[in-house]
């Protein structure tokens, strides 16, 4: 069991072995295959359009931290950030603020050089060395593709307006380098400003804002850095790193502008808030001023007694409570009336109403608006996140105007109960003149509304400061940065492996498909494990190049490679007969194959002469030419086709006269095989046939006969039990490996016998991977080397 153990491994290393030197043989392919991709892959380096990315980093800055009436919270206790960084990423990538970014850059437009294979994109500021452009269209409402091409000569500039499809063109020609003042309908002017003459082709790219806006939304890649970190990391990979990298500074910009400007409408809002109020304040300050100067004229009011001085300052300390009440009450109605007016939008803050709570559930209502002006551009109002923030909006101003109504009845009970207070006063505040009371009255009023108004006037100046000094939304960690070296693409490292994987790749693949479909025979080894063990292979004929080997050599010192092959042939098949020429004193052979092509004709023709020209063994040879459908032995002695011959014999029955019919070449006698009868199978088949073999026999040593394929026809199959032996020629890179089941068949079935097998034009498998067994083999035997050939049946 051990033997067998190591016979199978044995075996399948050598096959492994056969399989490798299989795929080596064909090395020179592979270097021509690896050498194309390698030009393939330097001509594609030479014009490819290289991108580099540019890459910058910024940290969002937390405004939870920053802000003076924040309360601490669980997060801020424990230095943990407030930012939600997939809804900044959002914003980032938001089509907005590209919208915004291609429109402040003039994204849109592209400007390049144009070259002899590929044109150079190139940033605005180096197109041309001094130039003026100016768009006499909206940029930003260009609706298609608009190209111009820039020819630049001496002091004439060409430019040629291309359509979308480039069928057809426009052309334009100015003078003095500049298109001002001259008549054309060309979107821009251009002037060129340069003393020397200049010679350049340029080309200008006009596209719509939507498209570069989502062109550029889809190059920006946004990624976090750490799941802890508050920075985020920007970078586009384009092809021109100018660009690039004012694109990505411009686009920091407008989002720190946007977190900015969201921040500011808080503030914007107090301050529209106040001059609204203020307005109102002043006039109604102008009619009680009015009425107090009125009152006094009218009553000759001047000085006020002493003595009612005593009971209104005991009474003022009353007043000074009820002044405060109703200060509060009069803001807390002015802002239960500008709540009511707004929805979702930001509420005033800080404008002097003396409620923590009330101020802190504004301040809660202000942050949720940002939150949802934020996400609603990018999500729309249907969002769910949206309308989760609704509905908490909608809560927050619910409790707001209950709050403030529960504080304005607060205070009105307050009011009433320092009203009470102040009633206790009346008998002896009624002493007092009425005038005195009227003016008093009127001077309260007087101060309240004073008050207010300056009140008001403060929180103005207040929120105007903080409009002016907002902080930024961000801070810039890396400006804009671009690797030249390590982010190029394509890499010319990777292209060339890539060049070389591929060659290996394509290399066994199309090998592998191509042995997966050969259907051929390439060797012996092939041959023998297909072929019943029983079938002897008596001769290997190698495989002649020099078609000048190929010619007939009726030496019998010939040292030639076809001449010892035939030998070898000769010499097998004595061995494998002895008994049928000891009994018959002649030897009768047919040389046969599956189908046309595989060398049967030359193998027979090279056997009889070799068999008749053997000085040591005087024989005496027949060759007859069976195959009467397609003869080909008349061809390789350059005998006439009209040749009379065995079909002449059999169809006349002129056994008596046969000697007539052959023809004497050298030694060798031959048979050939006469006109093309219509019914060769009948011929063949015949009782002259055979009587015609019988007669040869006694006057011949050696009947060698040269047939037709009889995989193809029946014609051979009439004739082939009626000779001692059959040989069977398979031909190198020719037959079908399926034939082979065929011979076995007939094998079997004994249909045949004596049956002998010679493999022919060995040695030129090197096309088929199997080159090196057989390139020594018969290079040591004949000190030759074999390629391609056998044309000849």
């Amino acid at each position: 069991m051990h033997t067998e153990g190591f016979k199978i491994d044995d075996e399948v290393d050598k096959n492994l072995k056969e399989q490798i030197f299989r795929y080596l043989s064909f090395w020179p392919f592979f270097l021509i295959l690896l050498a194309s991709l390698v030009i393939f892959s330097f001509l594609y380096l030479r014009y490819a359009s290289y991108t580099y990315e540019s890459k910058s980093i910024i940290q969002i800055l937390d405004e939870s931290q920053e802000s003076e009436m924040a309360l601490p919270t669980e997060l801020t206790i424990f230095n943990r950030s407030m930012i939600n960084l997939e809804n900044e990423i959002n914003i980032l990538k938001s089509y907005a603020i590209h919208s915004n970014v291609v429109k402040d850059l003039e994204s849109n437009i592209l400007y390049y050089n144009v070259g002899n294979i590929k044109n150079s994109l190139v940033s605005k500021d180096l197109w041309f060395d001094d130039y003026v452009i100016d768009f006499k269209i909206d940029t930003e409402k260009i609706e298609s593709i608009l190209n111009f091409l820039i020819r630049v000569e001496n002091k004439t500039i060409e430019i040629i307006s291309k359509s979308i499809n480039g069928e057809s063109s426009i052309s334009y020609s100015f003078d003095n380098l500049t298109t001002l003042n001259q008549s054309h309908d060309l979107p821009f002017d251009l002037t060129i400003n340069s003393s020397s003459g200049i010679y350049a082709s340029k080309e200008l790219v006009m596209f719509p804002i939507e498209t570069k806006v989502n062109e550029f939304k889809n190059l920006l890649d946004v990624q976090k850095l750490g799941k802890e970190s508050d920075q985020l990391s920007l970078s586009i990979r384009f092809n021109n790193k100018f660009i690039a990298e004012e694109y990505l500074n411009a686009l920091m910009l407008a989002f720190d502008n946007d977190g900015i400007l969201d921040r500011r409408l808080e503030y914007v809002r107090t301050i529209d808030f106040v001059n609204e109020r203020e307005k109102i304040l002043k006039s109604e300050l102008e009619l009680v001023e009015l009425r107090k100067q009125n009152f006094k004229q009218d009553n000759n009011l001047f000085n006020l007694s002493v003595d009612a001085d005593n009971n209104i300052d005991l009474k003022y300390s009353y007043n000074s409570e009820l002044f405060q009440s109703e200060s509060q009450k009069s803001i807390a109605n002015y802002l239960l009336e500008s709540i009511s007016e707004k929805e979702y939008d930001y509420f005033p803050l800080n404008i002097g109403l003396e409620n923590f709570d009330l101020n802190n559930m504004i301040i809660e209502y202000n942050n949720t608006v940002t939150k949802r002006k934020k996400l609603l551009p990018e999500a729309g109002v249907n969002n769910y996140l949206v309308i989760s923030l609704n509905s908490q909006l909608d809560d927050l101003k619910k409790n707001i105007l209950t709050s403030i109504q529960r504080y304005i009845s607060t205070i009105n009970l307050k009011i009433e109960n320092l009203k009470v207070k102040e009633s206790e006063f009346d008998l002896v505040y009624n002493k007092v003149p009425q005038n005195e009371k009227t003016l008093r009255s009127i001077e309260r009023e007087l101060s309240i509304k004073e008050a207010l108004y300056l009140l008001l006037l403060q929180k103005r100046e207040e929120a105007a400061i903080n409009l002016a000094v907002v902080k930024p939304s961000i801070k810039i960690i890396d400006y804009p940065k671009t690797d030249l070296i390590n982010s190029r693409s394509p890499n010319p490292i990777f292209v060339y492996i890539s060049a070389f994987i591929s060659a290996i790749v394509i290399f066994i693949f199309v090998l592998y498909i191509w042995f997966f479909i050969d259907n051929k025979i390439h060797t012996k080894e092939q041959l023998l494990k297909l072929l019943n063990k029983e079938i002897p292979v008596i001769c290997e004929i190698p495989y002649i190049q020099n078609k000048e080997s190929l010619k007939i050599d009726s030496s019998s010192f010939s040292r030639s490679v076809i001449s010892e092959s035939v030998r070898m042939l000769i010499s097998n098949l004595k061995f494998t007969s002895r008994d049928i020429v000891k009994k018959s004193g002649c030897k009768s052979i047919i040389f046969t194959s599956s189908i046309k092509g595989e060398g049967k004709t030359l193998a027979s023709v090279n056997t009889a002469i070799n068999i008749s020209s053997d000085s040591n063994d005087e024989k005496k040879v027949i060759l007859i030419g069976s195959d009467l459908r397609n003869p080909q032995v008349h061809k390789i002695f350059r005998v006439e086709k009209n040749q009379k011959g065995l079909s002449e014999i059999i169809y006349k029955n002129d056994l008596k006269n046969y000697k007539s019919y052959i023809k004497k070449i050298g030694n060798l006698d031959i048979l050939f095989s006469g006109s093309i009868p219509p019914n060769p199978t009948s011929l063949l088949g015949s009782e002259v046939f055979d009587n015609l073999i019988a007669l040869l026999k006694k006057k011949y040593d050696y009947i060698i006969i040269d047939s037709a394929p009889c995989l193809l026809v029946s014609d051979t199959h009439q004739i082939i039990n009626k000779v001692d032996s059959v040989v069977y020629i398979f031909r190198s890179n020719f037959t079908d490996s399926k034939i082979i089941d065929y011979i076995n068949e007939i094998y079997s079935s004994k249909k045949i016998k004596n049956l002998n097998i010679v493999f022919n034009a060995v040695g030129n498998s090197a096309a088929y991977g199997y080159r090196y067994g057989y390139r020594y083999g018969y290079r040591y035997g004949y000190n030759y080397g074999y390629g391609y050939g056998y044309k000849s049946d």
